[in-house]
Order: structure tokens, then C-alpha cells, then sequence
């Protein structure tokens, strides 16, 4: 006989044995009961929360024999058979490998024909995000107008990627995160059916790992039993392959304020593709200390997993030695190499290492009042106070051989001028912050203000990656850049991206031209 992981083994065959997702059940059940039951449902949310489990129990729900019931029997022939995956009627497509037009296109042929046994034909597509542009449109208009038998249930981890033109046409169910108070539970629970003498302790932090999915926490559970047996030990739970012990991520902490590059490197986990997980821990870790630091050990939106006082206690403490400005701005960078792990998941591994390694440089945490301040002082050096060095004449042409007198040069700017580009820069920055916190930490580490004069500013760019160059390339990010300069200047401002490695010696945007022709004055790199 083969076995059954726990994940399936366990998987809800009721509203009632669903954990975690109390809105989302009550949704489902109050629209069956009252009658109001819509023709496309859209369950998003993290990986393992009950997207699809969900979409199963509505399926079933609504053509059980005694319904369409709030709560499915489970005993008649309609729930019998989608629990085995027999049911006829109850279609589930991965669009994942079905992405299509011409998938999309038989599904809405055969969604015409009435169904052979069920009271309604309901179509279950998983990751429904990963369907093309072509697909997706293709299926607005069966999904705006569908035969009254047909039922349409998509679940996504990315909803951002579906178009608008589906979501207007579907009743979206957000699920969320599960506690890992109630994970720990259902595990205890499972652990207690199949024998398992767990010490204690470890349900708990076999929750932490799992990252608020459910599915996760029993994959684990079932992956420690098979290494270690049904008595399993809470130090085993530092073998699993997860993102890395508690200890590990407070030694890279440790390193990183130490500035210990080569110490840092050795306490990073050896396992290769570990990297996304293990920063996701590091990310809650640091989380955990600015809270701790701001708001005190019993503030109520501390991680779960943090929830023993001591370990409240030390968090609290280590933030406080660390700063809370320094730990947003460590946060701020550790998200920006998530989002480049995402870009280039195939250099996870030296993402990780150069973020921790820039970390460990005392500059990388300088605070936006001193980098405005050294701003001003550098432009006042630019400016200077003392007149240049006086030249000796030059020799005079005869008066008729002189050139007609040229217009009068604009007056210099006046001694405030540097401080208030200075505070536009840093009110620019702050705006920024509120509007795209990944914008502002590039420009922050990347930029300078190139140019500003009337509507037009331009922000040079150096040493940019790959990625970088992508986002700061999008014409999205661009305008949000451009709302953001306006705001702080007070003014509508128009505002370019200069990235130095593009730019030919001599080259200049048409701005910088055109300043230059009007003061007769050249380019010079």
C-alpha cells in the first residue's frame, strides 16, 4: 500500500476543518445559504493557505445531494467522488501548463454542454496568473455571461498579475497568512492521530518554519519523522533543510554589526538554494527587533514565533543596541535583494552575500539628515565664497573690430541656492519613500541630482546592475519619480534618469544641451 503524505492525508473535507481562513469559509457558506451564489470566485493568496482546498469544498458544497448545502455531506455519491478525483463535473486545470488560447478556447466549448451527473459544471484553474494575454481574453466573455450551470473557481499566489478585466468579472477572496498558533495546533492534532510522540516545542517550531502555510508545516512534519523517527526531538528540527536555526540568523546579525566580512561569509547556510528562505528568516528576525526596539517586548504585532519572553526580551535588547534607523535601513536593503533574488534566482546565492557584505560598511547606514547635510556642505565648497584667481588682461581688438556686446549673463545664484537643492533632495527622497521604498533605497545608494532648473531635473545614475537598470528603465517608475520631485520642489517637475554607463563621453541629455548652448559653455565629463 502506498503512502499518503500528510499533507493529503489531512487535507480539509469540511468548512469546519479548514484552519486559519474564518472569513474567507463564512463568505463561501453565507453565499450558499442566502442563495447568492456568484458564477466566478477568485481565492488568492501565500502558498499552502487553502486556495485550492478551498475551491474544493465550494465545488463540493454546491453539488452535494443535499444541497447546495453550507456544509457538504461527504457520504453522497457527488462528495464521494470529488474527493477521490473522480468527479466528471468538477474539472481542475493547472494553467500553469495550460496557458494557452487554444486551451482556453475548448474549455469554453465544453463549458456549453450541461453537466453529465452534478448539479453544476464547475472548471477549478490552479495559478490562474500563469494563463496568456490571448487566453485571458479569450475567457472574459464566457466569464462575464456563463451558462447558468457553469461555475468558474480560480486560485492565484500572484494576483497582481491578473488583468483587471478579470477581477471586475470575479468575486476575489483574499486568504491570509495562517497563525502559527493555529498551525501548531492542527499539527499537535496530527501528530496525536498518527502516534507521533513529539517533545515539546517542536509543533511550535515546526509553525515558525513554515511561514504561515499549512502545507509546508505538514511537509516538514513529515520529512522530520522520516529522518528521526516518531519520537522526534526539537534540536532535529535544526536539520531540516528550511531557511536556518534562530541561532545561525543572530550570528549573521552579529557578523554584519561586527563588520566581520569573512566571518559573515562562514556563517551564511552552505546549502546552495537556500538563500530566498533564509532571508525571508532574516527579514522576520530584524523585523522582530525594530518592533521590539519602537514600540516595547508586549507589543501585540510581534511574530508569533518570537512570543516566549526571553526571547521578546533579547529581541527588545539587540535592537536597541542596533538602532531602529539602522534596522529600517538594513530592512530596506534586505527587501531590494529580495526582489533581485526574484529577478535572478540563479544568483541567489551572490545576492545575498553582496547585501550583507555592503551592510557591514559603516557608510551604508548613514542616516538621510547627514547625507543632506554633507549634500550642503559639498555644494558650498562647489560655490565657493573667494573669487578665482584674478587672469592677466587679455590683449583688446580695435573698437571696430569687436564683436557686437553679447547679452548679459544670468545673475549667479544666490548663497541659499545649495541649500535649497539640498532640501529638495532630501524632501524628493522622502516623498519617494512613501511612494516606492525599493525606488527610493536605488536612487538613495545609486544617485544624484544631476541637473534642476524650471521643470526639467535629471538624476544621475552610476554603477548600476542589471536589475537596477530595468527598474529605473520603466516608464511607471519614472513617473512616479517625476510626481514624487514635484511634490517636494513645490512645482511641476518633469525628471529624466541619466545612467553613466550609457552615456558617451561628451554626451549629454537634451536639458544639459541646451543649458550649455544658452550659456555658449561646453560639456565636459
Amino acid at each position: 500500500m502506498s503512502y499518503l503524505v500528510l499533507a493529503r492525508k489531512y487535507r480539509p473535507r469540511t468548512f469546519d476543518e479548514v484552519v486559519g481562513q474564518e472569513n474567507t469559509t463564512r463568505v463561501l457558506q453565507g453565499a450558499i445559504s442566502s442563495g447568492r451564489i456568484g458564477h466566478a470566485y477568485l481565492f488568492t493568496g501565500p502558498r499552502g493557505t487553502g486556495k485550492t482546498t478551498s475551491a474544493r469544498l465550494f465545488a463540493k458544497a454546491l453539488n452535494c445531494e443535499t444541497g447546495p448545502a453550507d456544509e457538504p455531506c461527504g457520504t453522497c455519491e457527488r462528495c464521494r467522488s470529488l474527493d477521490s478525483g473522480a468527479e466528471v463535473d468538477v474539472l481542475e486545470i493547472d494553467a500553469a501548463s495550460n496557458t494557452g488560447v487554444d486551451h482556453v478556447r475548448e474549455l469554453r466549448d465544453q463549458a456549453a454542454y450541461v453537466p453529465l451527473r452534478a448539479r453544476f459544471k464547475i472548471y477549478i484553474v490552479d495559478e490562474v496568473h500563469m494563463l496568456s494575454k490571448a487566453a485571458f481574453n479569450a475567457l472574459l466573455k464566457t466569464l462575464e455571461e456563463p451558462p447558468p450551470h457553469v461555475k468558474f473557481l480560480f486560485a492565484t499566489t500572484e494576483l497582481h498579475k491578473v488583468p483587471d478585466t478579470v477581477l471586475s468579472r470575479c468575486q476575489v477572496l483574499r486568504l491570509s497568512p495562517l497563525p502559527e498558533g493555529a498551525i501548531a495546533a492542527r499539527l499537535a492534532e496530527v501528530f496525536a492521530a498518527e502516534e507521533i510522540a513529539a517533545e515539546a516545542g517542536v509543533v511550535e517550531d515546526l509553525a515558525r518554519r513554515a511561514r504561515g502555510g499549512m502545507r509546508d508545516a505538514l511537509s516538514m512534519a513529515d520529512q522530520l519523522v522520516a529522518l528521526v523517527g516518531s519520537r522526534p526531538q526539537l534540536s532535529d528540527c535544526e536539520r531540516l533543510a528550511t531557511e536556518g536555526s534562530r541561532a545561525a540568523i543572530e550570528e549573521v546579525v552579529e557578523r554584519v554589526l561586527a563588520g566581520d566580512r569573512v566571518g559573515l561569509l562562514g556563517a551564511l547556510p552552505a546549502r546552495e538554494g537556500s538563500e530566498p528562505e533564509f532571508l525571508a528568516g532574516l527579514l522576520d528576525h530584524l523585523r522582530g527587533c525594530l518592533l521590539a526596539a519602537l514600540l516595547g517586548e508586549r507589543v501585540p504585532v510581534m511574530p508569533p514565533a518570537e512570543g516566549d519572553p526571553d526571547q521578546r526580551q533579547a529581541l527588545a535588547a539587540r535592537g536597541k543596541s542596533i538602532g531602529a534607523r539602522r534596522l529600517e535601513l538594513w530592512l530596506q536593503e534586505l527587501l531590494h535583494a529580495r526582489e533581485r533574488m526574484r529577478l535572478l534566482p540563479s544568483h541567489a546565492r551572490l545576492v545575498l552575500e553582496v547585501t550583507l557584505l555592503d551592510l557591514c560598511r559603516e557608510e551604508s547606514v548613514l542616516g538621510l539628515d547627514e547625507l543632506a547635510s554633507r549634500l550642503e556642505a559639498l555644494e558650498a565648497r562647489l560655490a565657493g565664497d573667494s573669487p578665482p584667481p584674478s587672469a592677466p588682461p587679455e590683449p583688446q581688438a580695435p573698437a571696430e573690430l569687436r564683436p557686437p556686446p553679447k547679452p548679459q549673463d544670468a545673475p549667479p545664484r544666490s548663497a541659499a541656492r545649495p541649500t535649497s537643492v539640498a532640501e529638495t533632495w532630501t524632501r524628493f527622497l522622502d516623498e519617494l519613500e512613501e511612494a516606492s521604498p525599493s525606488l527610493r533605497a536605488l536612487i538613495t545608494r545609486r544617485g544624484r541630482l544631476g541637473a534642476f532648473r524650471g521643470g526639467r531635473a535629471t538624476v544621475k545614475l552610476v554603477d548600476l546592475s542589471a536589475e537596477e537598470r530595468l527598474l529605473v528603465g520603466e516608464v511607471r517608475n519614472v513617473k512616479t519619480c517625476s510626481r514624487a520631485f514635484s511634490r517636494a520642489a513645490g512645482q511641476e517637475v518633469e525628471l529624466a534618469f541619466e545612467d553613466s554607463a550609457r552615456s558617451a563621453p561628451g554626451s549629454a541629455d537634451p536639458f544639459t544641451k541646451s543649458v550649455a548652448d544658452l550659456f555658449e559653455g561646453r560639456i565636459e565629463e
